[in-house]
């Protein structure tokens, strides 16, 4: 080959070298924007789960901003808002953000530690909750059993809601847990969020 030739070959390689980096670099770039939450779930009473896990799907779901008009996410909800004398109090008033794609955790005898990663818009978002979706409830209001959702305290476990009824002339709360955790997320930003559940919850659900 001559040294003309052996130039032109060196010329291309390097050209395709560089375009090469080039793509690898861009790849990177585009990774380094994914926007997502991700962290790690623990779950106590896994042996709960172990009779429960053919009755359902353990799903991890993210709630949009909280409000009532129109009707979105999770928040407090005032007494009387639904209707007269109808009382108020803290859950779910529409669909998850991922509704149509919901995280699955599978059952895995013994584990209690979950990892989890999730994909998603830049904005505000009411909750992020682990919730156990029953087959055979049909009640939509009844069908999901929340397990735990992220409200800041990684030590313990809320289930979110607050649901009262009245009962020989009393208001008596049937549940009472802390709220979930609002919160943002920039384009871009990768935001690590532990939280526990238990999944003991749906005996006193069902």
């Amino acid at each position: 080959m001559s040294i003309v030739n052996t130039k032109k070959v060196f010329h291309f390689f390097s050209i395709a070298l560089f375009a090469v980096l080039l793509s690898l670099v861009a790849c990177k770039k585009e990774e380094d924007k994914t926007t997502k939450v991700y962290g790690t779930i623990t779950i106590d009473n896994p042996d709960t789960w172990a009779t429960w896990k053919d009755s359902g799907e353990v799903q991890l779901t993210l709630f949009p901003k909280f409000s009532l008009d129109p009707l979105a996410g999770w928040g407090e909800v005032p007494d009387n808002f639904f209707g007269p004398n109808v009382l108020g109090g803290t859950y779910a008033v529409g669909a998850p953000y991922n509704s149509q794609n919901p995280l699955i955790l599978k059952y895995e005898a013994g584990k209690t530690k979950y990892d989890y990663e999730i994909e998603l818009e830049p904005g505000t978002y009411s909750a992020l909750a682990l919730g156990f979706r029953h087959n055979l409830v049909t009640d939509p209001s009844r069908k999901t059993a929340t397990l735990g959702v992220h409200w800041g305290d990684t030590g313990q476990t809320s289930h979110g809601i607050v649901i009262r009824i009245r009962a020989g002339g009393m208001i008596i709360p049937v549940f009472n847990y802390p709220a979930p955790l609002t919160f943002d997320i920039t384009e871009g930003e990768q935001k690590k969020i532990d939280f526990k559940a238990d999944f003991d919850f749906v005996n006193q659900w069902y």
